[in-house]
């Protein structure tokens, strides 16, 4: 037999385990980088769902606003500080009444005062804020929307905060926030 023969018999597997280890290597890394992307893009899924429903919950509020004085003569279907209390039914967005839609059960410690069965309206001498909320289907996310009323001449403020998921204590829940002052 050959010197190197007899001397190099491991070389050959020593340069197959190399071979596949950095194989092994390049190939794990592709993965943790396609699941890092896919994760990446499921997030700006679910975020384009809580920030369309933000825009749609702000729309609903701006366009009723603007709508009532033409619909009963009242300055306006949410509660201001001169009128405590708001229009009557139906006021829809979406086809859902949002006179019977107050915030979700789980997000009611934040909005002292309401219930999750119909808007709610809190004031006082100087101003006057309503709280409502809207469910979309068949997906399962929603918005809650708050419209602040203040000072002579009047001040609205909407607070429109979507979330790609109606769960509060859903893992993956988004919330996209817009507001609109005039």
């Amino acid at each position: 037999m050959n010197y190197y023969a007899r001397h190099n018999r491991g070389f050959t597997a020593f340069v197959a385990i190399l071979v596949s280890s950095l194989a092994l290597a390049v190939g794990l890394a592709i993965y943790d980088l396609l699941q890092r992307e896919l994760l990446l893009s499921q997030t700006a899924k679910e975020s384009q769902y809580a920030i369309f429903a933000a825009d749609v919950g702000a729309e609903c509020a701006l366009y009723w606003d603007a709508k009532a004085p033409t619909l009963n003569g009242a300055p306006s279907v949410f509660g201001t500080s001169s009128v405590s209390s708001c229009g009557t039914s139906p006021v829809n967005c979406n086809s859902l009444d949002i006179t019977t839609k107050g915030p979700p059960t789980g997000d009611l410690a934040l909005y002292p005062g309401c219930s999750a069965t119909a808007w709610c309206t809190t004031s006082d001498a100087t101003s006057a804020t309503t709280t409502f909320s809207l469910t979309f289907s068949p997906l399962p996310y929603c918005v809650t929307v708050v419209v602040a009323k203040s000072g002579n001449p009047s001040q609205t403020t909407v607070i429109s905060r979507g979330y790609n998921s109606c769960t509060t204590n859903s893992v993956v829940r988004l919330e996209r926030t817009l507001q609109v002052s005039y």
